[in-house]
């Protein structure tokens, strides 16, 4: 049962227990901050042991002071507050996500107990390296969006993850990342590649996502013949290589904003049964009669850039 949330519209931060009423057998708490109190301490929660999920989002929290005792608790998200260090997780040994995406976090320290952990978000906080989780051996999805980090590390014993988000950080090479067998989604957009690289033992790889980066050549791609997403939108790039075609199931393909000149490149895509390519803004898309061509091109297109396609 979810407790009730109350109207309150106090702008000082209080107690989460002065803003909600409690009952000691609730499995849920949800608290949203944007309207009503601010919450600044989680105190008070000791006596519910039967809490399993617990909500606190925009709110004014600097501390994670009060989940300590919270030992059922398998889902924890403290998503938009002003906490600049995690602690008091160690005791959370059921937990399976935790979200302190939008905070004010420098560093991950050793995250080594929370041993049920699939998913971990930590976008959009001050993080300047990967540390912490390299033993999280059953973790699913982590995302490390959005903050300052600048090297690939940490992550070679975690055998088990399948989605990895490090966009928009300052990372320039793709790195030890091999080991990573079960990976099919990568986002490393929005940061500062200039090779498309290390990627070859990657066989599961479904997504991949490297727009916005400085890559000026399509390569080292030919072993992820099961990428079905591929976005190198925003980049260097000036030809489609031949071996394209290897990506068999290839469907979505983003190229916009490279700097593709010549029909010749977009006939090396004709192998494929592509049914999503973006390639506005290159110079081949402002070629005379350029939508009729590529569309004739490939019969199983549905949308070129952002315009359906109506055979």
């Amino acid at each position: 049962m979810t407790p009730s949330v109350e109207e309150n519209t106090a702008s000082d931060g209080v107690n989460l227990t002065d803003c909600i009423d409690l009952e000691e057998d609730a499995e849920e708490i949800c608290y949203v901050g944007t309207s009503g109190q601010k919450v600044t301490q989680l105190n008070g929660l000791e006596r519910m042991q039967k809490l399993k999920i617990l909500q606190v989002r925009s709110n004014l929290l600097s501390s994670m002071a009060g989940v300590e005792s919270l030992k059922s608790l398998i889902h924890l998200e403290l998503y938009d507050n002003r906490i600049k260090s995690i602690s008091c997780l160690n005791e959370l040994v059921n937990l399976q996500v935790l979200d302190l995406s939008f905070n004010e976090i420098r560093v991950l320290p050793d995250l080594s107990q929370l041993s049920q952990l699939r998913e971990l978000y930590v976008a959009s906080n001050k993080l300047v390296a990967i540390t912490g989780i390299n033993r999280l051996s059953g973790l699913k999805k982590l995302d490390m969006g959005a903050n300052r980090i600048r090297r690939i590390e940490g992550l070679d014993q975690l055998e088990n993850l399948e989605q990895l988000w490090l966009g928009k950080n300052k990372i320039e090479k793709i790195e030890k990342l091999e080991c990573l067998n079960s990976l099919r989604i990568l986002s490393i957009q929005s940061n500062r590649l200039v090779d498309i690289e290390g990627l070859n033992q990657l066989s599961n790889l479904t997504e991949l996502y490297l727009s916005h980066n400085g890559i000026d050549t399509l390569k080292n791609l030919e072993n992820l013949t099961k990428l079905e997403i591929l976005d190198v939108g925003a980049n260097e790039i000036i030809k489609i290589p031949s071996n394209i075609a290897r990506l068999v199931n290839l469907e979505d393909l983003w190229l916009n904003d490279n700097k593709i000149e010549r029909f010749d490149d977009v006939e090396n895509l004709e192998p494929l049964k592509l049914t999503t390519l973006y390639l506005e803004r290159n110079p081949v898309s402002k070629a005379e009669n350029y939508r009729q061509k590529v569309i004739e091109m490939l019969p199983n297109l549905e949308q070129l850039d952002a315009t359906a396609i109506d055979r």
